[in-house]
């Protein structure tokens, strides 16, 4: 199987847009068919890379998935041969002038899909300073028995003339093809999360990139797009993965609750029920009509707080979604809407309402921040998802959390912070065929238990 696929691994700064969501807007615009992929959770880069491309993008991760063949296997599933496959990861971070900390997650994901790998530096210092900077990177990655890397792309540069100079030291000091660069002045300021999901806003946080893509396609030869496909066309064959559960649930039909403040995690999820044979329905939360012709609801994770309002106070909306839970339909909330569900809940300015009374436990939301922890979930009694002893990997999201007062809500699986290796609290409640986590959990790091779920309505 010809699958064209590259890794691009762009150094990112605080407050900026990264480069290479401007690149995927460009790409798009010049009509080439792209799918895109986000190494490492990172919702404000989802999110922020949907909006500007109008393309899914799917969170690949080794460790999130639980195995190299689940990541694998993710993979094949979104993965389109006819498509630039793109997958975008931080290089690391800049210490000084001279020395750059590589991500591992560059060589590891480079090694796992068997592909090349372009670096995005910024060029802002001296021509001298970012070839060392880029010198370290090519070393250190080929230190770790990775793909070497192949090309190279610059941001933040600013004339034609500095760029020659870049590219002579470059030529100096390694063997690479340098594809091009962006200028300075197409350097933007990266607007908060919280405005991204806010459907009035979002399209204006966008256009700032869309002028810039609207200016980088009508500079000539400024970067070298063409070869981008020629590198990605030199990945080895893939070896196609086993899929035991192909189509098993063919048949079913998943509702995805659909809302711009549910748009953080990556179209994984789907990604999973497709390759289980379900048809998928988008239920917008927005909509007029909520369907209830579905086998099975799936709520993605995002801040809940955002679209409160509307799953709480609207008529017919509460009444639909208690009626999801209260029947034989399998429910999964994954995430930042969990807080809603409980006696209570309390926004980021601490105010409290009433929730939706379906679990005991008390909520809490706070402001979207890029901070979160690794976490994995382990049941010791068993659930309607997971047998004894089984785990699920996800991570904690900042901006929702949930408290139980007197221990009365009962939940089912021990949480372990993976990166501190301590007790990370308890979460996962069950209602008939409905589990509700504040997790967000990787579904793909638990195939066989996910498809338990699914089919507890057939119990």
């Amino acid at each position: 199987m010809i699958i064209p696929r590259l890794v691009l691994a762009d150094e990112r700064r605080e407050g900026k847009v990264p480069q290479s969501i401007l690149l995927a807007s460009v790409l798009k615009s010049l009509g080439h068919p792209l799918r895109l992929f986000c190494a490492g959770a990172d919702e404000h880069f989802i999110r922020f890379l949907k909006l500007v491309t109008k393309e899914e993008v799917t969170l690949l991760d080794p460790w999130s998935c639980g195995s190299v063949r689940n990541f694998k296997l993710l993979f094949q599933q979104a993965a389109r041969p006819e498509a630039l496959n793109l997958v975008f990861t931080s290089a690391g971070r800049r210490r000084d002038d001279d020395v750059f900390l590589v991500n591992p997650l560059v060589e590891e994901i480079c090694r796992l899909l068997e592909c090349p790998l372009i670096s995005l530096i910024y060029a802002d210092s001296s021509a001298a300073v970012t070839s060392r900077i880029l010198e370290g990177i090519v070393s250190r990655v080929a230190s770790q028995g990775g793909v070497p890397v192949s090309a190279a792309l610059f941001a933040s540069v600013l004339n034609p003339r500095e760029y020659q100079l870049l590219e002579i030291e470059v030529g100096r000091r390694m063997s690479l093809v340098c594809l091009g660069y962006i200028p300075r002045t197409l350097e933007k300021n990266s607007p908060p999360l919280l405005e991204l999901c806010l459907e009035e806003m979002a399209e204006r946080a966008s256009f700032p990139v869309h002028a810039a893509s609207a200016q980088m396609v009508g500079m000539t030869d400024q970067v070298e797009w063409n070869i981008l496909w020629g590198l990605a066309k030199q990945s080895k064959e893939w070896s196609p993965v086993l899929e035991p559960f192909r189509g098993k649930a063919a048949g079913l039909t998943v509702g995805i609750l659909s809302h711009p403040a549910l748009d953080l995690e990556g179209d994984n999820a789907v990604q999973l029920f497709s390759h289980f044979g379900c048809s998928i329905r988008r239920i917008p939360l927005d909509g007029t009509v909520l369907q209830r012709d579905v086998n099975a609801l799936y709520i993605p994770n995002g801040p809940g707080f955002l679209c409160a309002e509307r799953l709480l106070g609207k008529n017919g909306v509460r009444e639909w979604f208690n009626t999801m839970f209260l029947s034989r339909k399998a429910v999964l909330v994954n995430g930042g809407v969990a807080p809603l569900l409980g006696e209570s809940f309390s926004l980021p300015n601490k105010k409290q309402y009433e929730g939706m009374k379906l679990f005991r436990f008390r909520g809490e939301f706070h402001m979207p921040s890029a901070e979160f922890r690794k976490v994995e979930a382990v049941s010791s009694e068993g659930d309607i998802m997971l047998n004894p002893g089984e785990r699920l990997r996800g991570y904690t999201p900042s901006y929702a959390s949930v408290l139980d007062p007197g221990g009365l809500s009962r939940p089912l699986w021990a949480v372990r912070d993976i990166v501190k290796g301590v007790d990370a609290g308890s979460s996962g409640w069950v209602r008939g065929s409905s589990l509700v986590t504040e997790l967000s959990v990787e579904l793909w790091s638990n195939i066989e238990g996910t498809y338990r779920w699914l089919m507890m309505r057939k119990q």
